[in-house]
């Protein structure tokens, strides 16, 4: 028998026309069920973990409810790219569309401070006036981040220029040591390339966050080696473990490659279980309603599909965030703040900041606190990562929405807006990408 968890709207996978979309439970298994007029239904699987789900989505949904503003924004400034991945979800190289200018850039950002902007789309090296951009955007009193392949700043000289110009956070693509893979999937052996480029991170100490794109049956077992790799390089402030999803050209492949969030922590789990320290669902369950209560606290736009968990570096390794942090108690101290604001109480944080303090009185968790509260930047500021201290490393369980599992509710709070030319200012990154691949269908 199913069991209606939410009801939401979401797109056909083949026309990408809206229809109305059921979250239910069936058979111990989460499901988007959603039927088109024209090309049948859907069951898309979401999760084989029910509570983790429901218990979840009921905490995400009662904290953060209402559109909070958008202040961090991928900024697509080209459509060219040095590679030609077969995965690339932004399609790139197939669509000749000028440069995104520089003008438009200027025009949104004035008047704006605390804004951050993912210069991305598809390589955005490939633009002469990078250098300006960073140092346009810094000098605003925004934050720029640089995505990139990790070609160009494998030249020393070119990644000191954009630290010159003020750039502190690089998001670095990087999906394992298996130079078989990236000539596979990316088109050429990359593997040297990308360590030089690393070193260079490294050289310059620049906040990176390692963002591996995993394919089912293609890189999957590689996630315990790059979890290994940013443990041991502290210039490595997160790691992103970005379930590959069908867009752009990732359509061609099998909805088979495809991974959630929920997926990937399957993995994780599995390869660090018996090392150790083995990293399990249930605390990171407990982490996630900590961050969700930290982003309700703090106004921060961000979807109920990321998924977090920390981990503090020490001589030989690392050890787990619930050490230093009693998640375990702090939970029943959260899940009755997650009442209280169902409730409409007004003296709900009040009551959560004590419940917190007594039930998570240790040392370790006042150095904690402090090491955060030192840098509010980091959540109050576009998630600057530059701002985590260098003995925690931040991991992350994410996915980019396609028509498959794109989730009106969940999206209204979308991470990431999106500045392009093709489809302007677009609030929800999610929606932009599936509005970008109605498009192409269109072509």
């Amino acid at each position: 028998m199913n069991r209606l968890i939410r009801k939401t709207e979401s797109f056909c996978p083949q026309c990408i026309q809206r229809i109305p979309a059921d979250i239910v439970e069936e058979e111990g298994k989460i499901y988007m069920v959603k039927e088109c007029p024209h090309h049948g239904s859907f069951q898309v699987f979401l999760s084989r973990h029910p509570r983790y789900y429901r218990e979840l989505n009921d905490f995400y949904f009662s904290l953060i409810k209402r559109r909070l503003p958008q202040r961090d924004y991928i900024l697509r400034l080209t459509e060219r790219c040095n590679l030609n991945c077969s995965i690339c979800l932004a399609s790139a190289n197939e669509n000749p569309t000028a440069d995104y200018p520089l003008e438009k850039l200027k025009v949104f950002i004035q008047g704006k401070k605390g804004y951050k902007f993912d210069l991305m789309g598809t390589e955005p090296t490939m633009r002469e006036d990078l250098p300006r951009i960073i140092r346009m955007i810094c000098e605003s009193g925004n934050l720029a981040a640089l995505h990139t392949n990790g070609i160009k700043i494998a030249d020393f000289s070119y990644l000191k220029e954009l630290w010159d110009s003020g750039l502190r956070e690089v998001h670095f693509q990087f999906d394992g040591f298996d130079d078989q893979f990236y000539l596979k999937v990316r088109g050429a052996r990359l593997l040297s390339t990308k360590m030089k480029a690393l070193e260079n991170l490294k050289r310059l100490n620049i906040a990176t966050d390692l963002v591996a794109t995993i394919l089912r049956g293609y890189n999957d077992k590689e996630i315990i080696k790059i979890l290994k790799y940013g443990v041991a390089n502290p210039f490595i402030r997160e790691i992103f473990f970005l379930g590959c999803r069908w867009l752009g050209k990732a359509r061609k492949f099998d909805y088979r490659i495809c991974l959630l969030p929920d997926e990937i922590i399957d993995l994780l789990t599995e390869q660090t279980k018996n090392s150790e320290e083995p990293i399990t669902r249930e605390e990171i369950f407990r982490f996630q309603k900590l961050y969700f209560t930290l982003l309700s606290l703090t106004s921060l736009k961000k979807c109920f599909y990321i998924h977090h968990y920390l981990l503090v570096r020490r001589e030989g390794g690392y050890q787990n965030i619930h050490h230093i942090l009693n998640l375990a108690k702090m939970e029943s101290a959260l899940n009755r703040y997650k009442e209280n604001v169902k409730a409409g109480r007004r003296l709900a944080k009040a009551i959560l900041f004590a419940n917190l303090f007594f039930k998570s009185l240790r040392p370790s968790t006042l150095i904690l606190a402090k090491d955060f509260l030192m840098r509010r930047s980091l959540l109050t500021s576009g998630f600057n990562i530059s701002r985590i201290p260098s003995k925690y490393l931040l991991l992350g369980f994410i996915s980019a929405c396609d028509p498959y599992i794109f989730d009106s509710r969940i999206a209204l709070n979308c991470g990431k807006g999106e500045l392009s030319l093709d489809l302007g200012e677009e609030e929800l990154g999610a929606l932009a990408n599936c509005l970008r691949d109605k498009n192409r269908l269109v072509e």
